[in-house]
């Protein structure tokens, strides 16, 4: 069915997002390995990555664009969590920003490609998927960097995606930024907090001492 290629060659139609869930998804992916699969032997590895990029960046810039034009990227990650998840994806989104530089950490928990990738000849998913996901985000904004810094296809316990992309000033003006003083109370909170574990590392230190 017309639908259920969408997602492969990067053209991806609102009906398609609306009516997405665990089991279409699954289907998508499954096609998208497929054609990827065809196209390598029909013309090698680098020119089926090209092809398959043809519409992608296009796509990434209408969707990824709605969550991110108005917000930080953690922001706009968190805000598009929910549609992720209903396509089996489970991520936690940390914002690392910093000197004048927006930036997120987006860590996916499950990954529901993994486990289909070796049915079609791949030993993991993230050349069809991943690789292509940042490279169409580099060229539908390129001001942002995307990085992978961890992969469960290689045996780590999540999949980590880093972007980053120069602070847009007016965002951080309308973005709430803790004063001092509630900073100055969190910081107290936090440090009474730790008293009990302060008590045990002191006792410990203490028993050392003594057997030393």
């Amino acid at each position: 069915m017309k639908t259920e290629t969408e997602l492969v060659t990067g053209n991806l139609r609102m009906e398609d997002i609306i009516n997405i869930d665990e089991s279409k998804a699954m289907k998508l992916f499954r096609n998208r390995f497929k054609k990827y699969k065809n196209l390598v032997a029909e013309l090698g590895d680098e020119a089926a990555f090209e092809k398959m990029m043809e519409k992608y960046p296009e796509q990434q810039k209408a969707l990824m664009g709605t969550f991110i034009e108005n917000n930080t990227l953690a922001q706009g990650f968190k805000k598009a969590a929910p549609l992720l998840g209903l396509m089996g994806f489970v991520m936690e989104i940390v914002d690392v920003s910093q000197n004048e530089i927006d930036a997120a950490l987006e860590i996916q928990r499950v990954c529901p490609v993994l486990a289909i990738a070796k049915e079609y000849g791949f030993d993991n998913p993230c050349r069809v998927f991943c690789e292509m996901e940042q490279e169409a985000t580099r060229r539908a904004f390129p001001g942002i960097k995307a990085a992978i810094l961890s992969k469960q296809a290689e045996g780590n316990c999540v999949c980590v995606f880093k972007y980053e992309r120069p602070t847009n000033k007016l965002m951080v003006k309308n973005t709430h930024i803790p004063s001092f003083s509630s900073k100055l109370i969190n910081r107290i909170i936090e440090l009474i907090g730790l008293i009990p574990s302060l008590i045990k590392i002191s006792i410990k230190m203490l028993k050392m001492r003594f057997n030393n």
